[in-house]
């Protein structure tokens, strides 16, 4: 009786597992078959007004294909409405192939006007109205393809208007000829050898310490100042020591004064912010501030009514 019940236990078992093990299989060639069998896309496009130009325009489209099969694409739409449809992309003569999982982004200037059957045609009403859908549409080599899913990007500028203690920091750099040498540097030596080839030398507060050129170093007062230092490597130059067809000094502490001005001057330290202030303090002092701006804004529509 007890190993009876043994086998029919062990047996059960077997067959549980069996099950689960056929489920599984199972699953994977569902999803396998999924993601090699038709067209998933997602997209993401901005619509910008500028002073560029009268109509508001495109500026940027994203496509990511989600398949683990490519697509070939011969045009990309936006259709705005039901009926109005602007082309953004021509690939007819060499269509684009979107390949699995990849991504493609486009950047696109201000227009001068939308054109339609030789005429001039303004869409700035529809863009501008919450009644009216855009979506972006694709002509593929298997038809008609309307990308229904938004590529679900974030941004902390979303974190800020819930909550104004979350700051967004950038890098800022100062680029000389495609090129960055950073916070420290003083000038910028830019020299024409005797072959025709042109030399780019960042020259730093203690560069008198240290052989930045071949026969010769720079002196301490040489670094005073860009006239003294443009007069220092052109004495070196008539005599010989440095060979070299043309000098330009460019004073890149001066210009980054003049370039940044109070941004550049004042300067603030960051400060650590514990949990309950940033998060409880945070959206209390947020909420606050965006009850009193409703009133301000109320206030100012009030007045000009």
């Amino acid at each position: 009786m007890i190993i009876g019940e043994f086998n029919l236990k062990y047996e059960i078992i077997i067959s549980l597992v069996a099950l689960v093990v056929s489920v599984t299989a199972l699953v994977f060639i569902i999803l396998n078959y999924w993601r090699k069998s038709g067209i998933f896309i997602r997209g993401q496009y901005s619509v910008i007004s500028s002073i560029q130009c009268q109509d508001k325009y495109v500026g940027k489209i994203t496509l990511e294909n989600v398949k683990d099969r490519p697509v070939v694409i011969f045009k990309v739409f936006l259709l705005v409405g039901r009926n109005y449809y602007i082309e953004l992309e021509n690939f007819e003569h060499d269509p684009m192939i979107l390949k699995p999982y990849e991504v493609f982004s486009n950047q696109y200037d201000p227009v001068d006007f939308y054109g339609v059957s030789m005429r001039r045609i303004k869409l700035n009403a529809l863009f501008d109205s919450p009644k009216v859908q855009s979506r972006l549409v694709l002509s593929t080599s298997s038809g008609k393809y309307i990308v229904g899913e938004w590529i679900k990007r974030w941004d902390p500028i979303s974190d800020f208007f819930i909550n104004h203690f979350t700051a967004i920091i950038r890098p800022i750099r100062s680029t000389f000829k495609n090129k960055c040498f950073g916070s420290e540097v003083k000038y910028i030596i830019d020299i024409k050898t005797e072959d025709g080839r042109e030399e780019i030398i960042p020259i730093y507060p203690r560069d008198y310490e240290t052989q930045k050129f071949k026969r010769f170093t720079l002196t301490k007062e040489s670094l005073e100042s860009k006239e003294m230092l443009e007069e220092y490597l052109l004495e070196k130059a008539f005599d010989g020591t440095l060979k070299c067809t043309d000098i330009v000094v460019h004073d890149i502490e001066a210009w980054r004064m003049e370039a940044y001005g109070e941004q550049y001057r004042q300067i603030i330290e960051a400060k650590h912010y514990s949990w309950f202030r940033y998060v409880v303090i945070g959206r209390i002092l947020t909420k606050l501030s965006d009850i009193r701006l409703g009133f301000i804004n109320r206030k100012n529509r009030k007045a000009k009514s």
